[in-house]
């Protein structure tokens, strides 16, 4: 008789920061009846793999379920794999932190569960050939990854029917390939068509083996799947067809296939991911071709055949495609830095910097979570934290180093309570204001960027539609959206958004044209470099322009910190022979992290929400987030005309398009003439409680 093997598993994951009712939803829908429904199936196997900090707040609240999985382990029902304890992006972190991180969770799993790991999950799929050695040295056997990764190493889907040995600098590891057309058809298709595809790969020696390993949310917590999935008993019947055909459907554990099974082979794959996440790290441009490049290919009926060698991007890129990943990047390898320098780095301190590597903020698709200010908000705590207690100086530091790995150097400042990152080479600008008290980065926002789904908001459904269509679709075959009419809220920004950007306006500009980055700008100073004078000091001998002529203009300004303030000083001069008018704003965005919550605001003697759109005159403003115990006052030296809107971003995830509020902008504006060679100075003073 023809028989084959069948691998099984789901990863279970929730980002560093995410809201406990998210994490207890996803509980109740996915992780918990998916255990109960392994208990009605003795003779299924399943690998399951929980992310460490996951896994304690399991534990925290539900011990119950730790100890129902931990006789299922025992059983031989259940193997539990390992991988980074806060699910990082494995080649993207220091060598010493991808070891400690997976050994962390392994021995988490081994007291936990009485068993070891031999396989890993690695995150995302993102794999690059250097982190074998790594993986090795941490005690991994073998490792899951998509047969894309395969493909792109030129093997056929009839040879990813089992685990090849891949090897770097002679350590060796063990490589199984996930099979996408599993992943599409699990739990979304009649369970009789996977039952169909693995019989096609039945042999009569029985040695093939297909993989699929996938997120455990999509049984449960994706759109639509609850009521697919057990309501609709999909998975009792899944697990049934599988008992069913037991007499040539053999169902293994991953550590009993490799203890019976040789490995097909030797290979050595490339740099890759997952295809969707390869499509979603292509910058937005050539993501937009490569989307219509498959979308031809598939009308032509030639994708199939040509799937291998279409590669799509590599994850790097969103390090490049989005300033504020980069930065979140180079601070926690900034503070690695730090530890090495240091020699008494405390397990807890390491422990809140290994927060700071959780995956989800690093990237944007369909999944990921750059776009949700409270994950990126809970990384920044976590790396200043961590900072905080590598680095106790109460003395006023100055550093200057290439900060963001651009090719340019960056003014780093800091004392005990704050710490301000200045970028010189793109307007001067202040990259990051880290209060240290509350562990937050103020202006912690998102620049508005078109991304290539924006155009499928007009063939978006609302979850009420997809209800009434009564079968659950996976994420990938429907575009979604949680509420209607988002095409008012979409604008896109030229400058990427941080603080302390410098606009001279035209005598037209108004709130509404501003608040849609829609304007003329008169000067070219907002992302023009500026020059170091010394290490608190910066300057740019630019231009305004005062038709029908660019008039010359210089501007220049420094940064003080004190104990809990924070001082920008301007002094603004004309180098023309003429008499110039300006309109200048100073431009922060602060983010209170909720647009209409009664406790974020604005004060500039009267209470706006952070979602306020308006302006007002004052020479004073405070800003207030109680939750997170943020106190922000902003003096200035001169009164001046509040410009102030909230930001909002059109993102798409699993549950579909929505707003998401990324901070306020708020700019300060004075109106004043200069006569020729004369000069006009101006303070801000922000300071915290």
């Amino acid at each position: 008789m023809n028989t084959v093997n069948f691998l099984f598993g789901i990863h279970n994951h929730q980002p560093v920061g995410n809201f406990d009712f998210v994490i207890e939803d996803a509980f109740q829908k996915s992780y918990k009846p998916f255990v109960e429904m392994l208990e009605l199936h003795p003779k299924i196997r399943v690998a399951i793999h929980f992310t460490g900090w996951l896994l304690e707040k399991i534990d925290e609240k539900h011990h119950d379920y730790i100890e129902r999985l931990r006789h299922l382990v025992q059983k031989g029902q259940v193997e539990i794999f390992t991988g980074g304890f806060y699910e990082p992006i494995i080649p993207v972190i220091p060598e010493d932190d991808r070891i400690g991180q997976i050994k962390k969770l392994s021995d988490k799993v081994e007291k936990m569960f009485g068993s070891r790991p031999r396989g890993m999950w690695l995150a995302e799929r993102v794999w690059e050939p250097q982190i074998v050695k790594s993986l090795v040295l941490a005690g991994i056997e073998y490792v899951v990854v998509d047969d894309t990764h395969f493909k792109s190493a030129g093997h056929y889907d009839d040879e990813l029917v089992g685990y090849y040995t891949t090897e770097e600098e002679g350590y060796t590891l063990k490589v199984f390939p996930i099979s996408k057309k599993l992943r599409y058809l699990i739990p979304f298709e009649d369970p009789k068509k996977t039952i169909e595809l693995l019989k096609d790969h039945a042999t009569p020696e029985g040695k093939n083996a297909l993989v699929m390993f996938d997120d455990g949310e999509k049984f449960g917590v994706w759109p639509g799947t609850y009521e697919q999935v057990y309501n609709k008993k999909w998975l009792d019947s899944f697990f049934n067809a599988i008992e069913e055909n037991e007499d040539w459907l053999h169902m293994k554990s991953f550590s009993q296939y490799v203890d019976s099974s040789s490995s097909l082979g030797r290979t050595y794959l490339p740099i890759a991911s997952y295809s969707e996440m390869m499509e979603w790290a292509l910058p937005t441009r050539a993501r937009a071709d490569f989307e219509t490049l498959i979308s031809e290919l598939k009308k032509d009926g030639k994708y199939n055949s040509m799937e291998m060698f279409l590669k799509g991007g590599l994850w790097r890129t969103f390090l490049a495609k989005y300033t504020e990943s980069n930065l979140m990047h180079k601070k926690m390898l900034y503070l690695h830095e730090l530890m090495k320098k240091s020699k008494n780095i405390s397990p807890e301190t390491l422990d809140e910097y290994w927060k700071g590597q959780c995956n989800d903020v690093y990237w944007h698709g369909v999944f990921g979570g750059l776009y949700l200010p409270h994950l990126r908000a809970a990384v920044y705590k976590h790396l200043i934290r961590a900072e905080k207690r590598i680095d106790e100086t109460h003395e006023t530091k100055v550093e200057r180093l290439d900060y963001d790995k651009d090719g340019f150097e960056e003014i780093v400042m800091k004392n005990h309570e704050l710490s301000i990152v200045v970028d010189p080479d793109y307007g001067g600008r202040v990259l990051e204001i880290d209060l240290k008290s509350p562990e937050y980065n103020l202006i912690n926002s998102l620049t508005r960027r078109h991304e290539v789904y924006h155009e499928l908001m007009s063939q978006a459904i609302t979850h009420e539609q997809l209800e009434k269509m009564g079968q659950a679709k996976t994420i990938h075959d429907v575009v979604l959206t949680k509420e209607e009419g988002l095409n008012k809220y979409l604008s896109f920004d030229w400058y990427e958004r941080f603080a302390f950007m410098d606009h001279f306006f035209d005598s037209n500009v108004t709130l509404d044209g501003y608040s849609a980055s829609k304007y003329s700008e008169q000067g070219d100073f907002v992302n023009q470099p500026y020059e170091i004078v010394d290490g608190h000091t910066f300057v740019r001998h630019g231009h305004v322009w005062i038709g029908p002529e660019w008039l010359s203009l210089d501007v220049e300004k420094s940064f003080e910190l004190r104990e809990k303030s924070l001082i920008v000083s301007y002094k603004i001069r004309n180098r023309s022979n003429r008499v110039v008018p300006l309109h200048f704003g100073s431009e922060l965005t602060i983010n209170l992290m909720a647009g209409d919550a009664p406790d974020r605001y604005l004060d500039g003697g009267e209470k706006h929400l952070a979602s306020y759109k308006g302006e007002f005159d004052s020479d004073e403003l405070s800003a207030v987030a109680e939750y997170e115990k943020v106190f922000v006052n902003m003096k200035l030296s001169e009164r001046a005309k509040f410009w102030i809107y909230p930001i909002y971003t059109i993102s798409y995830s699993e549950g579909g398009f929505e707003k998401v509020y990324q901070g306020t902008s708020v700019t300060p504006t004075w109106k004043f003439e200069l006569a020729p060679n004369g000069e006009k100075v101006f303070r801000i003073e922000l300071s915290t409680k």
